[in-house]
């Protein structure tokens, strides 16, 4: 069994799915109890079939995908046309959140991203510096809203001590290079801005947030 995330649209992209080789999976014995646990015995029969027919009218299908979230699958003839519509994602998830290297991973993905921007600044070497520290005594809970209220490159920042306190430059870099190394973020910095922009808590505060991190996006994204 093989975990992947949506390509396509940005509510997609953060649907992951399950990949299953029905006709050689090496885990077969796990993969048998997924299916029918969350399809139900007789819907994983149905699908057994399916496969079965795709053989025998000559064009194996023996690659099946399920959304995690709706439990629609498809059927595909090599991981290859997968991979076509998916991508693989090995990276940090949410139980990592904080670790060593699951910041270690987010602070060199930070520095690539301001490099490349034209950004970088020597503070930067500082950036979520004290997270991966206060997971040793806190939980990560407690750690993250901490974080949050007290680092200008977050938006609860801002709404503690005004928006205008924002170290836009800093959130702009934060949430564009987030995918490179969070399971859990596969958007660019103009997506999740407008994947915020979404939840009532930043409704309030659209206009403000679209002028200050909308006019950098513009200016150093096309």
């Amino acid at each position: 069994m093989i975990e992947l995330q949506k390509r396509y649209s940005v509510f997609q992209r953060r649907l992951p799915v399950i990949v299953i080789d029905m006709q050689s999976d090496p885990d077969s014995s796990k993969a048998t109890v997924w299916l029918i646990e969350h399809l139900g015995k007789d819907e994983y029969l149905a699908l057994c079939e399916k496969v079965n027919k795709s053989f025998d009218e000559g064009n194996p299908k023996p690659w099946v995908v399920i959304e995690q979230n709706s439990l629609r699958y498809y059927l595909y003839s090599t991981f290859d046309d997968v991979l076509k519509d998916y991508c693989n994602l090995f990276m940090f998830g949410k139980e990592d959140k904080s670790s060593f290297p699951y910041w270690f991973a987010h602070w060199c993905s930070f520095q690539v991203c301001a490099l490349n921007l034209g950004l970088w600044k020597f503070k930067y070497l500082f950036h979520d510096f004290e997270k991966p520290w206060l997971k040793l005594f806190w939980p990560y809970e407690k750690v993250q809203k901490w974080h949050r209220e007290h680092n200008k490159h977050h938006l609860e920042y801002g709404l503690k001590h005004g928006l205008d306190k924002v170290d836009w430059y800093a959130l702009m870099i934060d949430w564009e290079c987030s995918h490179m190394s969070k399971k859990q973020c596969p958007l660019n910095c103009r997506e999740e801005m407008e994947n915020k922009l979404s939840e009532e808590k930043w409704k309030t505060y659209e206009k403000e947030i679209r002028m200050y991190l909308g006019n950098l996006l513009n200016a150093y994204f096309m």
